[in-house]
């Protein structure tokens, strides 16, 4: 058929308008066409009848309010569709084509049957199946010759169609061939474009995955979902973000059970070998969630009341749940998630949820301040929780029906109960608040859990309890309360021991209670039980040398310290695969000053100092930056180009696409994320610490001068910058949030500095006792040096005053002491030793009985002077008293204290 150039010209307008839906042009164009084209009628109708079909569909959806949101909540059984049309409502259309058929060419036919077809399929009559079946009958589709434009689209079409039918007549497994080959087809032509095209290739893609995933093929649906996020990259940012959604929930979740099988996939080809390594399916899972998320939150509004947005509920706890199952990240993964979350709770109003998942991640993360604030809003909103939910049968509701509430489960606010006693007694050593939250979650056990369900739980809340009695004894300024708070603690232990008889946890935690309780035989015989249970537990080991220690039996302690030493993986070399984490290097380093302490004891001052250059380069170690302090996040994004068309490279194999840097798959907005609790919390982990070198070199030369010279202090590292890269067609954004150190790696330059201080303590120590006097300061300049707040600094230069005789200096020393720690028991023993020597006993006797009543009731010496106070003020039945109890102490004093040595 040979077309005039203006007909030519009319029918490719024609042709694209037919591809971009423009119904507004159609009846135009259609007159036009025929008008300079008389064998045309059928493409004219056929475009027309589009046109009704089109209209009709979208008048539909109005009526019936219906639109793509009803895809979020498609599963592999149940995908949501367009509402249906009626079919008198296209009639008229389907008669005029049919009454024309036969006037146009065999190319013209087949094209309008395939429109007939798709016409049929969507109205609701009752034969439309027969009938879309009978207008496809003689066409071959995918066709021998591939046409192209919108043609090519019309090919699609046909073939969706087909599938569509297949999948309702229940034939799915044929269905499945027809979506498939769209992807074949689209994959093959990719400078093939259209709205159309567009519209039917995601219909096919969209449907073959999710049929997959019915039949139970995974890996099919993994190739589908990825060929679909692929093709996603070229469409417009805005369309069909809902089933875009439904996609990366089920591709993370086939994506992860993949990965919780290890990646063994049956039928996968050579080339598909290295997409299913753990490490591969890791990175792909990660940026699977920020897609998911940014097309969420797209069609999410922020919830209007009595609403709850449980789907963006649904997606965090998938992708807490999904990262778990990844494993151990770095802290820069750890921002991230938090910063997640916070997003999540801008479109939710005061999830208990959210802020279960904001704490857990914000403990993880080590930034504490924050998770305090996350704990008790938390609990506020979960009290105010159970007294709505009230009415509610909890007990029988399943976790999908918690969700959509957002009803929080007994056993959930229990275990955050838990970890809140966690948190503020083990790692912030606040005692009354982590008794309280213990207290809460065992009344919560006792009236709403299971109690074989609730084991766990049961066990750590009494452990967590136990820390706290143990902790208020510790902190307790009156003497009479203490006793009763030992004794509660050991309760609690033993309470524990009782739920799980096999944790070594709980025996270790008894016998560091007994231990500080002087108890030492018990606590023998309970840090024993620890080791049993586990060998490789580095604290127990030390516990019990400490213990060995008390009785005098320093031989043995040593020999016991050898042998502990042995079980941790930081006694062996150090290579480059050297994987032992910066927690069990500081256990290790604490055992090793132990068995210093120990060798000096045993072997005198002089071989004290042969292992000093060793814990010194053992301290640079232990205290090097952490590796998940190293490195950018997993789930990090800004480097992708989603929806933009111009910076997608196009990948026609199975893996997802973008641009991936070094370490890096994805770009997540982790410079930004606002905290609706507290500040903001882009934080950095500021663990790298600048590590002085061992040396004796002198930093000053006299107590007047130290003040003024530099000190070089251990700082966490700068905060890095907060370059913001930006997303193209982002459908999020968020301010910049100031990084700043999280509370965990304060803590770390905290305990550094300590450590280090205490290593030239140690040295200075020696020297003292060796009389090697200039030696001694040099090694206690440094310690100010590195850590000037630290009383024991002052204690110590004290005692080289002192001992050079220099009472007046050594005085001013133990004041500046006292400054820092009002009740330093060693330095209030000293003065009150001073006053005694200086014959005010009053003075003597109010400073000591201060001491032995607060953190010294356990100070030989302090007892010891007292004692001698009162024997000078002719109070001898009280001095006897006190000198017994001194002579009590003293006989189970371990080398080391007990609650310093095991902090």
């Amino acid at each position: 058929m040979n077309l005039t150039p203006k007909a030519q010209t009319i029918e490719r307008d024609f042709q694209n308008a037919r591809a971009k839906a423009n119904y507004s042009t159609f009846p135009e164009f259609a007159r036009r066409y025929v008008k300079h084209n008389k064998d045309g009628v059928v493409l004219a109708n056929t475009a027309l009848l589009e046109m009704t079909v089109g209209e009709a569909e979208v008048k539909a959806r109005l009526v019936e309010s219906w639109s793509q949101s009803a895809s979020l909540d498609d599963t592999p059984e149940s995908i949501a569709h367009s509402p249906l049309i009626k079919p008198d409502t296209i009639q008229e259309a389907i008669e005029k084509l049919e009454g024309v058929l036969t006037r146009g060419t065999e190319e013209h036919q087949e094209y309008a049957a395939i429109v007939l077809a798709r016409s049929a399929l969507a109205t609701d009559a009752p034969d439309r199946l027969q009938r879309v079946a009978h207008y496809l009958q003689n066409i071959q589709l995918p066709p021998a010759r591939i046409p192209m434009g919108y043609n090519f689209a019309l090919v699609v079409c046909g073939l969706t169609v087909k599938g569509m039918t297949l999948e309702e007549e229940g034939r799915i497994t044929e269905a499945i061939v027809s979506y498939d080959n769209v992807s074949l087809l689209v994959q093959s032509n990719p400078n093939e474009r259209s709205d159309e095209l567009v519209s039917w290739t995601e219909h096919a893609l969209y449907r073959a995955g999710m049929l997959k995933l019915r039949q139970g093929d995974q890996l099919a649906a993994i190739r589908s979902f990825r060929a679909y996020h692929n093709q996603a990259q070229l469409w417009p940012g805005q369309f069909r973000l809902a089933r875009r959604a439904t996609v990366y929930r089920h591709l993370a979740a086939a994506l992860s059970s993949s990965l919780k099988s290890h990646g063994t996939q049956g039928n996968v080809t050579a080339d598909e070998q290295s997409q299913f390594v753990p490490a591969a399916l890791s990175l792909e899972i990660a940026q699977i969630h920020a897609y998911w998320e940014d097309s969420l939150y797209a069609v999410t509004a922020f919830p209007k009341a009595d609403e709850k947005n449980w789907r963006v509920l649904s997606m965090i706890e998938q992708i807490v749940e999904e990262r778990k199952l990844i494993g151990p990240s770095n802290d820069a993964d750890k921002r991230v998630l938090v910063e997640t979350i916070y997003r999540a709770s801008q479109k939710t109003f005061q999830s208990p949820r959210i802020l279960r998942f904001l704490f857990f991640a914000l403990v993880e993360m080590g930034q504490y301040d924050e998770a305090v604030l996350a704990l008790k809003s938390y609990l506020d909103l979960a009290e105010i929780n159970l007294k709505v939910k009230s009415t509610v049968a909890e007990e029988v509701l399943t976790n999908e029906q918690r969700i959509r509430l957002d009803i929080e489960s007994e056993y959930d606010i229990t275990s955050v109960m838990v970890e809140g006693s966690r948190l503020y007694g083990k790692e912030l050593g606040q005692a009354t608040e982590a008794l309280a939250c213990a207290e809460k979650a065992l009344s919560n056990i006792q009236q709403y859990l299971n109690q074989e369900e609730a084991k766990d739980l049961s066990f750590y809340a009494n452990t967590y309890r136990g820390i706290a009695y143990g902790l208020q004894a510790a902190q307790a300024q009156e003497p009479e309360a203490r006793p009763s708070l030992y004794t509660k603690a050991i309760e609690s232990f033993e309470k524990a021991i009782e739920i799980a008889p096999g944790a070594y946890e709980a025996h270790y935690y008894l016998a560091l209670q007994q231990a500080e309780m002087r108890d030492v035989p018990k606590a023998i015989v309970s840090v024993k039980q620890s080791l049993a249970f586990n060998s490789a537990h580095i604290p127990s080991w030390h516990l019990l040398v400490l213990l060995l220690s008390a009785q005098k039996d320093y031989e043995r302690a040593l020999s016991i310290c050898a042998v502990g030493l042995k079980e941790s993986d930081w006694d062996l070399p150090q290579t480059d695969g050297f994987s032992a984490s910066q927690s069990d290097g500081e256990d290790y380093l604490a055992l090793r000053i132990t068995q210093a302490a120990l060798i000096e004891q045993v072997n005198g001052a002089e071989a004290a100092l042969e292992p000093q250059e060793a814990l010194f380069v053992l301290y640079t170690k232990v205290f090097a930056p952490e590796p998940s302090s190293l490195g950018e996040s997993l789930y990090d994004i800004q480097n992708i180009r989603r929806r933009d068309q111009s910076d997608v490279e196009i990948n026609t194999g199975s893996t997802v696409v973008g641009r991936p840097r070094a370490g890096s798959i994805l770009s997540v907005r982790s410079k930004s994320g606002a905290s609706d609790i507290g500040q903001g919390l882009s934080a950095s982990n500021g663990s790298n610490l600048d590590i002085p070198k061992a040396n004796y070199a002198s930093s000053i030369t006299s107590i007047g001068s130290s003040g003024s010279k530099k000190r070089n202090k251990l700082i966490p590292a700068a905060a890095a910058s907060s370059g913001s890269a930006t997303l193209p067609k982002s459908l999020l954004s968020a301010p910049v949030a100031v990084q700043r150190p999280t509370t965990k790696s304060v803590q770390r330059t905290s305990r550094a500095n300590k450590v280090l201080a205490t290593l030239w303590l140690l040295s200075a120590s020696a020297f003292r006792r060796l009389d090697r006097m200039e030696e001694a300061l040099r090694a206690i300049e440094e310690a100010e040096n590195i850590d000037a707040s630290n009383p024991d600094v002052w204690y110590n230069l004290g005692l080289l005053y002192a001992a050079q005789g220099d009472q007046e200096t050594a005085s001013v020393s133990f004041s500046k002491a006292l400054a820092l720690a009002p009740y330093h028991p060693a330095c209030l023993t000293r003065v009150g030793q001073s006053y005694l020597e200086a014959g005010s006993l009053e003075m003597a006797e109010s400073v000591l009985d201060t001491t032995t009543k607060s953190q010294g009731w356990n100070s030989a010496e302090a007892w010891f002077y007292l004692g001698k106070v009162f024997e000078a003020s002719d109070r001898l039945v009280r001095a006897k008293e006190c000198l017994w109890y001194a002579l009590d102490l003293e006989q189970s004093r371990p080398i080391r204290d007990f609650s310093v040595a095991l902090q």
